[in-house]
């Protein structure tokens, strides 16, 4: 099945900017027009003078090209940018007089993505990327209809489905899976074809048909044949390399709880480096919508909130680094002494305070034939990544906390002609929010199963059906009504608990019985504190100096909100650390 394609094509002139969007389905005055593609005033500009220079183009004459990196922020003062789509050179958006050019790219210093040409003799006002930072935090104004704008336009880009990489592979395959879900979690534009459809055969032919898949085309035409995370990331611009400098803070994990660190941190002085295996979002990255987090009332999914969380992060000078694998860790010889991280990218990372938010992994299916399926039918998150590849196909959603029932909703909403099949082992509502509860009992296309698991999953190749057996632990619990019931599904997405990944931490950091890391008051009960001049600070591990948050921390609420207040909460920490060794 070839992805769904919409056009963003906008009807506009050189002075008032786009008139109407297919994308937002809206005329002048639409509330994403307003947001996407706002008109600084003239104090804004007087605001920006003191940060820019003057400079003027000829009618035709480029002022940035696809590909090019670290662009300016051009703000137009007469005349007009026409933004083209350098895949076909079809009109994207102009912008006129008081408006500006760039999307989140902007900030997180990537190739751009599209070319800008001048219509008109064109006269700009150009701040320097360089200073690109001062300006967000000395013109706040300015700077919150940049960020706005940055992350709308982004998301209509996306959108647009002919704008960014073309990915070509099959769909229910690992591998192209893999190559999506790096994509996504890291906001790069991208239109994926199956390879086995007509649109999908065309591509591969005119690429000398790859014997091996994904084949995905980069800027400039270049073409990565199966390619891992490291060669993805150099192709879409997304990888730099990982400074070697020594920082105060690395934090390894780029979910809510890292990230909320970082932004913290780099907001008060302390610099900083956020390091991930994908990128950010983390376990939370993976929910279509999150609806009971504090500020969101309508909800906000895991792909938005780490959108905002990175363009946040970046306003106050944090660095990133993904996709990167943290080996090993050599804690500090003395407690003023720096950490050294071994990082699978080469680079040997020092720093004062080191924060663990890696987050947990989803525990695999246990069920007979599920490792065949896996990432191929059976996956462990639950976004628009996975979800187009089941259209009007009935799927089944395994486990009974929040992040199941977020998926069960999504699945169940968006297309509403499938049915969604939840299996539960025991009953639906102790570990899942109320709200989600009533929602599921009241959808007419979800159907509950409680008091069973999936024994089996089949098919030949592809998953085409499951087997569910009566969850019977000792014994004593309540019989399904339909044992041994066979249900025709096409995918089966699985939230049925976590294990903490922290394999690769130092021996001497003393985890509970399931693994999870100790801080804090339950560290020193450990009996593994090795100091005696103080006691460790709330998210301090048994490695002076080494914290955990989030849900790889013992004890930690498995929530968001919770997440959000650990990675707060160590930032105290590193300043308490800091005044110590002062």
């Amino acid at each position: 099945m070839e992805s769904p394609q919409r056009e963003f094509r906008q009807q506009s002139d050189p002075v008032s900017g786009p008139r109407n969007s297919d994308v937002t389905g809206g005329g002048p005055g639409t509330s994403s027009n307003i947001v996407a593609f706002p008109k600084l005033d003239t104090s804004d500009l007087a605001a920006l003078a003191p940060l820019a220079e003057l400079c003027s183009f000829e009618d035709g004459q480029t002022v940035f090209r696809a590909g090019d990196a670290d662009l300016d922020l051009f703000v137009v003062e007469s005349g007009a940018i026409e933004i083209l789509n350098p895949s076909d050179n079809s009109h994207i958006v102009t912008h006129g007089p008081g408006q500006f050019a760039g999307d989140i790219d902007l900030l997180t210093r990537r190739p751009v993505i599209v070319t800008g040409v001048a219509r008109g003799l064109t006269r700009l006002m150009r701040v320097p990327g360089e200073r690109l930072r001062e300006m967000l935090n000395k013109v706040p104004h300015v700077s919150e209809k940049l960020l706005m704008a940055a992350q709308e336009r982004r998301r209509l880009l996306s959108a647009v489905g002919n704008v960014g990489l073309k990915v070509v592979g099959p769909g229910k395959c690992r591998e192209t899976m893999l190559v999506r879900e790096f994509l996504f979690k890291n906001f790069v534009p991208f239109t994926w074809y199956e390879s086995a459809s007509e649109q999908g055969q065309k591509l591969l032919a005119n690429w000398g048909s790859p014997k091996k898949s994904p084949v995905v085309e980069c800027s400039g035409g270049r073409l990565l044949i199966n390619p891992g995370l490291r060669e993805l990331a150099q192709g879409a611009g997304v990888w730099r390399h990982c400074p070697g400098d020594a920082v105060d803070l690395a934090i390894v994990g780029a979910g809510p709880a890292g990230m909320t660190a970082a932004v913290y941190a780099a907001s008060e002085g302390v610099s900083t480096i956020v390091l991930d295996r994908l990128g950010p979002g983390g376990q939370a990255g993976g929910s279509s919508k999150i609806e009971n987090f504090i500020g969101f009332p309508n909800g906000i999914s895991g792909a938005e909130l780490a959108t905002r969380s990175v363009l946040q992060m970046l306003k106050f000078g944090a660095k990133m680094a993904a996709p990167v694998t943290v080996e090993r860790i050599e804690p500090a010889a003395t407690p003023g002494d720096y950490h050294s991280l071994h990082l699978d990218c080469g680079t040997l990372l020092r720093a004062r305070t080191v924060l663990i938010a890696a987050g947990v992994h989803w525990r695999r299916l246990e069920a007979v034939g599920a490792e065949q399926f896996e990432s191929a039918g059976i996956h462990y998150a639950c976004t628009s990544v996975e979800a187009i590849l089941y259209d009007a196909q009935n799927v089944a959603v395994v486990g009974a906390g929040n992040s199941a029932g977020q998926a069960t909703m999504f699945l169940a909403e968006c297309c509403p002609d499938r049915r969604v099949h939840l299996v539960v082992r025991k009953r639906l509502g102790p570990g899942m929010s109320n709200y989600l509860v009533g929602r599921i009992r009241a959808a007419a296309n979800i159907c509950l199963h409680e008091g069973v698991e999936i024994e089996a999953v089949g098919g030949k190749k592809r998953l085409e059906s499951i087997a569910l057996r009566a969850y019977d632990p000792d014994g004593d619990s309540q019989k399904s009504q339909e044992p041994g019931q066979t249900l025709p599904v096409s995918a089966v997405f699985v939230f049925i608990g976590a294990e903490p990944g922290c394999s690769w931490l130092p021996e001497t950091l003393a985890r509970d019985k399931l693994g999870y890391i100790l801080t804090g008051t339950d560290a020193l009960r450990s009996g593994r504190w090795p100091l005696n001049d103080r006691e460790p600070c709330p998210l301090e591990t048994t490695v002076p100096g080494i914290l955990a948050a989030g849900d790889i921390r013992a004890g930690s609420t498995k929530r968001v909100g919770f997440a959000v207040g650990d990675g707060s909460l160590a930032v105290t920490c590193v300043h308490k650390l800091t005044a110590i060794r002062s």
